[in-house]
């Protein structure tokens, strides 16, 4: 169950960084985090006509890690909008599901005020707005 809670946070690190100990050291569950996230791209596609796949890299994977928010390569945003739609963290039109990662913060992070995560998630819908790639 905790592996299963950990890839929601995973999923919202554009809104929260995860920093590790060592930088350079894998994080903990690491190879459970990959499948997951290996899972979460099965049925995901770059495209609406779904003509193009979405792959993992190592790389793309490691910058969703380390909670990297600028210069993101084109295939850690396909990553990163895969496993939140494959965890529920997006509403059917994409946009983030505000009710369910409250719903998860408040279980992973109670320490975490409403009002607090309510602004981080209205500033990240924003600046998911001006970063939608037009491939």
């Amino acid at each position: 169950m905790e592996i299963l809670i950990v890839l929601p946070i995973l999923a919202v690190s554009s809104v929260f960084t995860i920093t590790n100990a060592a930088a350079e050291s894998e994080p903990p569950h690491y190879s459970s985090l990959r499948v997951m996230a290996e899972a979460a791209i099965e049925d995901c596609y770059e495209d609406s006509a779904q003509s193009v796949k979405v792959q993992i890299t190592d790389e793309s994977f490691d910058e969703i890690l380390k909670g990297s928010r600028t210069n993101l390569s084109h295939n850690a945003k396909c990553l990163r909008y895969c496993i939140m739609r494959k965890n529920g963290l997006l509403s059917m039109d994409n946009s983030i599901d505000e009710e369910n990662i409250l719903q998860i913060f408040g279980i992973i992070h109670p320490q975490i005020k409403k009002d607090s995560l309510l602004d981080v998630l209205h500033k990240c819908a924003l600046e998911t707005d001006k970063q939608t790639d037009k491939y």
